[in-house]
């Protein structure tokens, strides 16, 4: 999270040569609106927990890219801050879904990460769903939570630079609480997936299989790596005496 708004301190520290040409920073507000409806767009198609919040993060640095264009500079950096604070807690609670979704289907990234086969966790991570709602709440821009403050000056300066980016902007903003409900109702509410029925109690594996690399991954293992699956009829390949023709 912090390299990807690296872009956005380089441009306000750059903000002063820019804004002496007015072409340029008409530039920087359209990539920023784009930015904004694009992530936005791509958002509320993944199935991926983690993918759902990076291209949140997406729309909101079009945020702040599109404030930064309208002169904006004090709306752009306190979104940012605002922004940082909400999503580090939203990828907290994101980390503790997943360390809680491998306890049950194994160490898979498409398993664990994958909102389809979420559902129910409130009862099972409460303090994790909270803290996860009061993210969703602040970056939906609900009062008095930080991100209504910074998201509502940039919103209202749009209205002053442009009208379509007006729309644009204000009808991203409903887009960014759809979203961002999408993955807290996926995760948290209704019932836990019955497709789990496939994952649990079907084989028995090794410990270490399912502490490394998952249930799914312990065919894999025995195939690869024979040191890791010894028995006791087998021994390491290494120790036996082998001759050689020449």
């Amino acid at each position: 999270a912090t390299m990807v708004a690296a872009g956005i301190f380089i441009v306000a520290r750059l903000l002063p040569l820019f804004i002496v040409i007015p072409s340029i920073m008409y530039f920087i507000s359209l990539i920023g609106i784009i930015t904004v409806l694009l992530g936005a767009t791509l958002a509320l198609a993944q199935k991926d927990i983690k993918r759902g919040l990076a291209y949140s993060t997406m729309s909101q640095l079009g945020y702040m890219m599109l404030a930064l264009g309208m002169g904006s500079y004090r709306s752009a950096l306190f979104h940012l801050i605002t922004h940082a604070y909400s999503k580090a807690l939203l990828f907290l609670g994101s980390g503790s879904i997943i360390h809680s979704m491998e306890t049950i289907v194994g160490y898979s990234p498409y398993k664990s990460q994958n909102m389809v086969l979420m559902g129910g966790l409130t009862k099972h991570v409460p303090i994790t769903k909270n803290t996860f709602l009061l993210g969703t709440l602040s970056l939906c821009g609900i009062p008095p939570l930080a991100c209504f403050w910074s998201k509502d000056e940039i919103l209202n300066d749009s209205c002053l630079y442009s009208m379509i980016f007006s729309i644009i902007a204000w009808s991203t903003a409903g887009l960014t609480a759809f979203y961002m409900f999408r993955i807290y109702l996926l995760t948290f509410e209704g019932h836990l997936s019955v497709h789990f029925q496939n994952y649990v109690g079907k084989q028995k594996v090794p410990f270490y299989s399912i502490s490394l690399w998952g249930k799914g991954a312990s065919k894999r293992i025995n195939k690869n790596f024979r040191l890791l699956t010894m028995n006791n009829n087998e021994s390491s390949s290494f120790l036996k005496k082998k001759t050689y023709t020449i």
